[in-house]
């Protein structure tokens, strides 16, 4: 006997699924609406999200050309010590192109590196191209909610600096120079030239060839060359002492090695050879004079620098502003404990010397507006390097 099917006493009229229509439609024109202000709402994120963006990256774009642009080096390590950044100016003094580069240093760039991050307050550094530059390094922590994530330095190149600071002492030190050597020579040069008046007439009364004769004569020298170092140390204190005119260079080289070979004896030891280029130099405006000495001076170092013989080179190059002399030997070269000071008053290295000369050099270049320069390098000739540099219109 089959059970009997209940009977759907709760079937829906008609109005009821009408009415759970309407309901269903305005629930989803509802959903339809909310979700197309929420999309709408997205889409602003999204826009916001992507302006942000933008703006993060050129911020991000406008950091990295400052850090570039920098003069100061930058060198960004994390916490494991590897370096994250590097700017151009660090690389420069690395010696490396670029950041790419710095997973393939060689030793000496790997010491540079070294030597840079140590250099405190500052030390001298030898780059790749041989220059030698005075850097300075600061570092500091880079914190992150206390924590050490990594260090930055920041490293200065104070060789304009130290420069000028050494220029400024050495014009202090000229400045008191001046004021003992005006002293010195009002005091001097009277009694000196009447000594020199009486030693010549005495010299020229005794027998020639005799022992009173030569005595006599080596006072006339002894007083000559006072007067020559007293006549230096005016030179070096006076700073307005130019007697401007044209020079030419073509003139100046051949009268100098003249002046530098006068009283020099055995001349043939020494083998000096010129060279300028382009001819003709232009002439430029100066004192033939002093250029002269000073070109003197720097010849009859590099011929003292070798007492047996050798070789001297003088090279006249032009630039687009100024003109070049300089003057090579194969002399055992300065050390570079004194290179730093071999341009300063009174500073020698030879017994008989007065340390008056090179400094004589270095004020008639800085009153011409030029300045005097030793190459941290060995000459071709494998001796001392120095060069005069002039500008062809005077700054000064």
């Amino acid at each position: 006997m089959n059970p009997t099917l209940p009977t759907n006493t709760g079937a829906l009229s008609a109005s009821d699924l009408e009415a759970a229509m309407r309901s269903f439609a305005e629930v989803s024109a509802g959903l339809i609406e909310s979700y197309q202000a929420i999309e709408k709402r997205a889409q602003r994120v999204e826009n916001e999200l992507a302006r942000k963006v933008a703006e993060l990256d050129e911020l991000s774009h406008h950091l990295e050309a400052i850090l570039e642009a920098l003069p100061s080096g930058v060198i960004v390590r994390d916490g494991d010590g590897r370096i994250a950044r590097i700017n151009r100016a660090a690389c420069a003094l690395v010696g490396v192109d670029g950041p790419e580069r710095l997973a393939e240093l060689d030793v000496a760039a790997a010491r540079r590196l070294a030597a840079i991050e140590a250099a405190g307050d500052g030390r001298e550094l030898e780059t790749s191209n041989g220059d030698v530059r005075v850097v300075a390094c600061k570092r500091s922590p880079i914190e992150s909610h206390g924590a050490a994530i990594g260090t930055v330095a920041i490293v200065d190149d104070r060789t304009e600096f130290a420069r000028l600071t050494s220029k400024l002492h050495a014009q202090e030190k000229l400045a008191a120079l001046g004021n003992v050597a005006s002293g010195i020579a009002h005091e001097l040069r009277n009694p000196m030239h009447a000594i020199q008046g009486f030693a010549s007439l005495l010299q020229q009364r005794l027998p020639q060839g005799s022992r009173e004769r030569e005595l006599a004569a080596n006072v006339v020298e002894g007083v000559r060359r006072a007067d020559q170092v007293l006549g230096s140390m005016l030179t070096l204190a006076r700073s307005d002492a130019l007697r401007r005119d044209r020079v030419e260079a073509e003139e100046l080289v051949p009268d100098a090695i003249r002046e530098a070979t006068l009283a020099l004896e055995g001349v043939e030891r020494w083998r000096i050879t010129t060279s300028i280029e382009p001819k003709p130099v232009p002439s430029f405006d100066g004192d033939y004079v002093k250029l002269r000495q000073a070109l003197r001076n720097l010849i009859a170092n590099a011929i003292q620098a070798q007492p047996s013989g050798g070789s001297v080179d003088v090279a006249v190059r032009v630039g687009r502003d100024d003109v070049t002399f300089r003057v090579t030997d194969a002399g055992p070269g300065v050390p570079p404990e004194h290179r730093a000071r071999v341009l300063e008053p009174f500073f020698t290295s030879r017994a008989e010397g007065t340390g008056l000369g090179l400094a004589l050099v270095n004020t008639i270049a800085v009153l011409h507006g030029g300045r005097v320069e030793l190459s941290p390098k060995k000459a071709p000739l494998g001796g001392a390097d120095f060069c005069i540099t002039i500008p062809f219109q005077s700054k000064s």
